[in-house]
């Protein structure tokens, strides 16, 4: 069995990645597209160019073969998903805003960055790519909310397990993909934050918060 090594959750994150050329950008958002239509088997250099809307020689200016293209495509998903944590994170200092500004922005990118049905029609992409880079996800959660996760542990006699919430905040996110979310479940994810402050403050057995009158 193909197991993930164990990650290091005090690992810092990569520096933040250039802005990519607009051309770039515009042939991974077309591969995206693509993969999604036909799948990575019977995907071609001319279905990529045709999604993107440009021509063979400006795709293989930066690609020489498909396989270099669905791993740049790989490594741009991941990418902006990893400085889309930490931007939404730097928004604000106040720790429990940062936990919703980084919640909703979980829910915005799979959302908005997913191509409809890619899952259904190349779900070996994706699984190919949740097992190579949710330990880089991890990371960046993790270090987006270690503000969040000081002021937890003000709230407890014990620190709580960072690396177990982190862990089960990314794999209910991604299990989006695969159960498609209702109302419901938006409103429940968008309440996570207030529900994991107000249960560490009864298990402290305070009234409120640190500070709160």
């Amino acid at each position: 069995m193909n197991e993930l090594a164990p990650v290091s959750m005090t690992e810092p994150l990569p520096a933040r990645n250039a802005k990519l050329p607009p051309s770039i950008v515009k042939i991974m958002e077309g591969a995206l597209k693509a993969i999604g239509g036909r799948g990575t088997r019977r995907l071609s250099m001319s279905d990529i160019c045709n999604a993107a809307e440009i021509s063979r020689g400006t795709l293989y200016r930066y690609f020489s073969t498909k396989e270099d293209v669905l791993a740049a495509v790989s490594e741009f998903v991941s990418s902006n998903f990893e400085n889309g944590v930490r931007e939404a994170a730097e928004t604000t200092t106040d720790p429990m805003e940062r936990f919703r500004a980084v919640m909703r922005f979980f829910a915005e990118y799979t959302n908005d960055h997913t191509p409809d049905r890619i899952f259904e029609i190349e779900p070996s992409f994706y699984i190919d790519f949740f097992r190579s880079h949710f330990d880089r996800h991890k990371i960046a959660v993790y270090t987006a909310l270690n503000l969040t996760f000081d002021y937890l542990d003000t709230l407890a006699d014990s620190p709580i397990d960072r690396d177990g919430v982190v862990e089960a905040l990314v794999r209910m996110q991604l299990s989006t993909l695969i159960i498609p979310v209702n109302s419901t479940w938006v409103r429940v994810w968008g309440q996570v934050p207030e529900k994991l402050e107000s249960w560490i403050i009864t298990l402290a057995g305070r009234t409120h918060a640190p500070g709160e009158n």
